[in-house]
C-alpha cells in the first residue's frame, strides 16, 4: 500500500452529515422559465443565507444545484446543544429571507411573486467518512455519505421538515420541547433506515389554530354579553315607555 493510499485511510472520521435542499426548485423553474433570471437571484440569495449560517466546526463539502451537502466531524469537542439550536437557525434564517425577499420586492413577475412555494428541507446523518484529495478538489466518500443522498428521495409527502436518521438523533440527543414522528425509510441498495422527522410548520399552524380557536370564543362572548346588554336595555326603555304612557 502506498503513502497516498495509508494517508487517505488516516482521512477517514466520524461525522455528522447534513443536506440543504430547496424544495420547489424544480417546478420553480420548469413553471417560471421565461423569468428565470429573477428566479436564479432568489435562489442565490437563500443559498448564501443558508451557506452564512454554517460556520467552524461545521464545514462545506459542495453546493448541489439548488441543495448543500455539509458535513461536521465528531471529536471530544462535539456539542450538542449547539448541533440542536443550528439545525433550526437554518430554518429560521431561510424563512426570514423569503419574508425579505417579498418585502422588497419590485417586480410582479413569476418568480417574485411565487417566493413563498420555495421551503427547506433538511436531512441529517451520523458516520463514517472518508476525506480525500483530487487536484485542488476536497471529496467525501463512503456508506454514509451514500444513504445521507439516498434520504433525499423519501416517502414523506410533505415540502418542508427535519429529517434525521437514529443514529444522528442518538448522537445529539438535545431537542427540548420539540415534537418528532418515527419514520421508516426503505431502499433496495442499502436496506431500511430509521428516522424521525419534525415538521417546522406543524406548530406554527397548531398554535395559530388554537389562537383562532381562542379568539373565536372572545368573539362569540363578546357578542352574547352585547347582545345581553341591549336586549336588557330595550326591556327597560319599553318599561319607561309604558310607565309614561299611563
Amino acid at each position: 500500500m502506498c503513502a497516498t493510499e495509508n494517508q487517505n485511510l488516516s482521512n477517514e472520521k466520524e461525522a455528522l452529515l447534513f443536506f440543504a435542499d430547496i424544495s420547489g426548485y424544480t417546478q420553480f423553474v420548469k413553471k417560471h422559465s421565461f423569468s428565470w433570471t429573477h428566479g436564479q437571484f432568489i435562489i442565490s440569495k437563500l443559498l448564501k443565507i443558508l451557506l452564512d449560517q454554517i460556520e467552524d466546526p461545521i464545514k462545506v463539502s459542495k453546493i448541489e444545484g439548488d441543495a448543500i451537502f455539509f458535513y461536521m466531524p465528531i471529536d471530544l469537542t462535539f456539542d450538542q446543544k449547539y448541533v440542536s439550536n443550528k439545525l433550526f437557525l437554518f430554518f429560521e434564517a431561510f424563512n426570514n429571507k423569503k419574508l425579505t425577499l417579498n418585502s422588497v420586492k419590485s417586480c410582479e413577475c413569476p418568480c417574485c411573486s411565487n417566493v413563498d412555494s420555495l421551503k427547506l428541507k433538511l436531512i441529517v446523518h451520523s458516520g463514517k467518512i472518508l476525506i480525500y484529495q483530487i487536484n485542488q478538489f476536497q471529496e467525501l466518500s463512503g456508506m454514509d455519505v451514500i444513504t445521507l443522498h439516498r434520504l433525499s428521495k423519501n416517502k414523506i409527502n410533505k415540502n418542508e421538515y427535519l429529517l434525521i436518521t437514529e443514529t444522528a438523533f442518538s448522537r445529539i440527543s438535545y431537542f427540548k420541547d420539540v415534537i418528532f414522528k418515527s419514520n421508516l425509510e426503505k431502499y433496495d441498495d442499502i436496506g431500511n433506515v430509521n428516522t424521525f422527522v419534525h415538521f417546522p410548520n406543524e406548530m406554527k399552524e397548531s398554535s395559530k389554530i388554537q389562537m383562532i380557536g381562542f379568539l373565536d370564543r372572545v368573539t362569540f362572548k363578546i357578542r352574547m354579553l352585547t347582545y345581553s346588554f341591549l336586549l336588557k336595555i330595550k326591556v327597560l326603555f319599553e318599561r319607561k315607555q309604558s310607565e309614561i304612557q299611563r
